[in-house]
């Protein structure tokens, strides 16, 4: 865990929450098996569709009838269903395919149909793929004041005014058990500076097993920060679960014997974001340069990442993909994308046609003035950071590297804009890439304001659009004439799509549109994440098994019994 555990907040909603810890804290309506293709129930227990999928059709969800909140109180469709209308005012990408949500009783659900949809995408939004589940948090009783407010507000400005108080409210360990926040496997019960206890919640009951099944009492999490904490940890035999390692070559080397590790695929990779709200990076051929530059220096920033060779692989084209995805949907087209690679002699000539001047081996803008970047960013990211800026300084743009608190960079830098360019996660390993698309071109468009960098018929109020229409050339003419595409559209139509060929034009521009704006240098490479766990003293399942193809191994194991004490 991140936080210090004397000062979390139990909030859900809040700031500085258990983070990786709600997993175990909160449950999941279902969880994905790859390997079998299929979901594992939780919350939800059954679904089905009806013979025709279509817009008006109805899906009736059945939920798992035992189980509860941390003060007793029974999990019903009335906090399942609030959840929607949650997710629905904060306008998650769920609802992309939904018109309606209502509970037809204690424990069912039915939801209608917006359109036409490929169910799998569906299904990945409302339950979460990958290394990212959702977490069923929303407490009816709790939250309701919240969400009426949110459902009766006027305007963004208040809908941003209610979501602000919420995130301010503070919610203690003692409150959250008395008011029940938690319906997981095991919920917080003692904090200190230095450690976190969480006791076997007794009711607890999965479709799969029973509290009993459970075979210890209590957990322990520790603060553990960065790389260095967390190998002494591991040398000290000290933690049986380790989550979200990033090793370097050599650490990974002075692991004992006893802990193994199972690696997964991120949901996402990295980018290096231009904040197109500040000039000269609203500029796109200021961006091109930019990337050519980054471009030439990629395997120095690859080399640099403290992951180990087998942790992070490298994407060879930023199209919002990860590389085999980028091999699977553009195919013959990739050639005819913007590659970046024309180094720091393509960054020349961009930057002096759009009225630069070097002087001294220094940039300046057309006005006279330096051209200076701000990278801000928080520690987790502090190696990419300061080696990117190092790149862009040798190049000629003095760019200074902050490194804020974790809790600044989420708390203020990243909700007040405060930066030139920061780190960000885009992309994803899923196989449909829809999710990453809809997740970063409309959902997290505030990250870089790429509206304000393009030709683009939709009116920015500073925050975001209602409407993502820009203006793009055709497929490999980076210069050609401009037309209308409207994104959401293009996300509609690729959710309807049956088949691969009726999705792949559609995945086609959008990432055509996302290497062309260039708002987002990236994924340059995937982040494939490391768990570790202790072999001495427990009995895990097979490396190889479903079970243990899961980004967190302290929290799905659980869910099936696992793992048990040696004898």
């Amino acid at each position: 865990m991140a936080n210090q555990p004397d000062q979390i907040n139990y909030n859900p909603f809040g700031q500085q929450t258990p983070g990786v810890l709600n997993k175990i804290i909160f449950e999941q309506g279902a969880r994905w098996h790859a390997d079998e293709g299929e979901w594992a129930p939780l919350l939800v227990e059954s679904w089905e569709y009806p013979s025709t999928v279509q817009s008006g059709a109805t899906v009736r969800f059945d939920l798992y009838d035992t189980y509860t909140w941390f003060n007793g109180d029974a999990y019903t469709a009335e906090d399942f269903v609030g959840q929607m209308r949650w997710r629905n005012v904060n306008n998650d990408a769920v609802w992309d395919f939904l018109d309606d949500v209502e509970q037809t009783g204690e424990y069912s659900v039915e939801m209608t149909l917006a359109e036409k949809i490929d169910t799998q995408l569906f299904e990945n939004a409302l339950f979460g793929m990958g290394d990212a589940p959702t977490n069923w948090t929303f407490k009816f009783d709790v939250f309701r004041d919240y969400l009426e407010r949110m459902e009766d507000a006027d305007s963004d400005e208040d809908r941003s005014t209610i979501l602000q108080e919420l995130a301010e409210w503070n919610v203690s360990l003692d409150e959250a058990r008395e008011k029940g926040l938690g319906n997981g496997p095991f919920m917080p019960s003692e904090s200190t500076a230095n450690q976190l206890l969480l006791e076997k919640y007794e009711d607890y009951q999965n479709p799969h097993i029973t509290a009993n099944d459970i075979a210890f009492d209590t957990m322990e999490a520790l603060p553990l920060q960065g790389p260095q904490e967390k190998l002494r940890s591991l040398r000290n035999n000290e933690v049986d679960a380790l989550h979200n390692v990033a090793f370097n070559s050599a650490q990974a080397d002075q692991i004992p014997d006893n802990y193994e590790s199972v690696r997964f695929y991120s949901h996402s990779g990295e980018s290096i974001s231009f904040n197109c709200r500040r000039e000269p990076l609203d500029n796109q051929r200021v961006r091109w340069a930019l990337s050519n530059v980054l471009q030439a220096s990629h395997d120095t920033l690859m080399q640099n990442l403290p992951l180990s060779d087998v942790n992070k692989e490298r994407v060879n084209l930023s199209a919002g993909m990860s590389q085999p995805l980028i091999d699977e949907w553009l195919g013959d087209v990739k050639g005819q994308f913007m590659q970046f690679d024309g180094g720091t002699e393509r960054a020349t000539k961009l930057l002096r046609d759009e009225g630069f001047t070097q002087e001294n081996g220094m940039w300046y803008k057309p006005g006279g003035e330096q051209f200076t970047l701000t990278f801000r960013d928080a520690g987790f990211h502090s190696n990419r950071t300061e080696t990117a800026s190092r790149i862009l300084s040798d190049f000629g743009i003095e760019t200074e590297a902050i490194i804020v608190e974790d809790t600044t960079y989420f708390g203020q830098t990243v909700p007040e804009r405060d930066y030139d360019l920061t780190n960000w996660w885009v992309g994803q390993s899923a196989p449909l890439p829809y999710e990453g698309f809809q997740n970063h071109l409309v959902n997290e468009a505030w990250v870089t304001a790429y509206p304000l960098g393009v030709s683009s018929v939709s009116e920015w109020n500073g925050e975001g659009t209602s409407e993502f229409i820009v203006e793009v050339p055709p497929i490999g003419e980076p210069d050609g004439e401009l037309r209308e595409m409207n994104i959401r559209e293009r996300l509609q139509a690729t959710a309807r799509g049956q088949s691969r060929e009726e999705q792949r034009p559609h995945i086609q521009q959008l990432a055509w549109f996302w290497n062309w704006m260039d708002a987002s240098w990236g994924p340059w490479t995937l982040y494939i994440a490391s768990e570790y766990y202790n072999t001495e003293n427990w009995n895990w399942p097979a490396n190889d098994s479903a079970i243990m193809k899961t980004p967190s191994v302290q929290d799905w194991p659980v869910r099936q019994g696992q793992p048990m004490p040696n004898e």
